[in-house]
């Protein structure tokens, strides 16, 4: 994998680490948390709109919007768990570990994606170091939650 795409996926994760406090803040000034997801998904659309708009041409791309498959479209019900969720366990367990549970379901879930190639992502066996690695996962989110 290349440095720039390492830097890009390391700058995304801080990004999260931002924005989901961000939203925890904005439910605990509106008193609720799907409400703090009203004005998130506002914004969110507006600016994808506007980055797909100003990256080129999208006409033939936005008229294929309606011809995607409601399984699909279900990812925008799992973002606002996510926020929700979120905004909900913050407060209530610490960010530092809702992070490492968040990366630890993360890691999870990945191998089982991969393994049976899930979601349209390609089969990956699993090894000796993935099962390894995400045990180490697994421990880091016992040592900073419960010690």
């Amino acid at each position: 994998m290349s440095l720039h795409l390492t830097g890009l996926a390391l700058l995304m994760g801080a990004i999260i680490s931002i924005y989901l406090p961000m939203i925890t803040q904005s439910a605990k000034i509106l008193g609720s948390g799907p409400m703090a997801n009203v004005p998130f998904f506002a914004i969110a659309l507006i600016s994808s709109i506007a980055i797909a708009v100003a990256s080129g041409s999208r006409t033939e791309q936005f008229q294929k919007i309606g011809t995607l498959p409601i399984w699909l479209l279900s990812a925008g019900v799992m973002s606002a768990g996510m926020i929700i969720g979120s905004s909900f366990l913050i407060p209530k367990i610490g960010i530092g570990s809702f992070f490492v549970m968040l990366v630890s379901g993360q890691v999870i879930a990945g191998l089982v994606f991969g393994y049976f190639g899930l979601f349209g992502v390609p089969a990956s066996a699993l090894s000796v170091g993935k099962i390894l690695g995400a045990c180490l996962v697994i421990a880091g989110v016992y040592l900073v939650t419960f010690k």
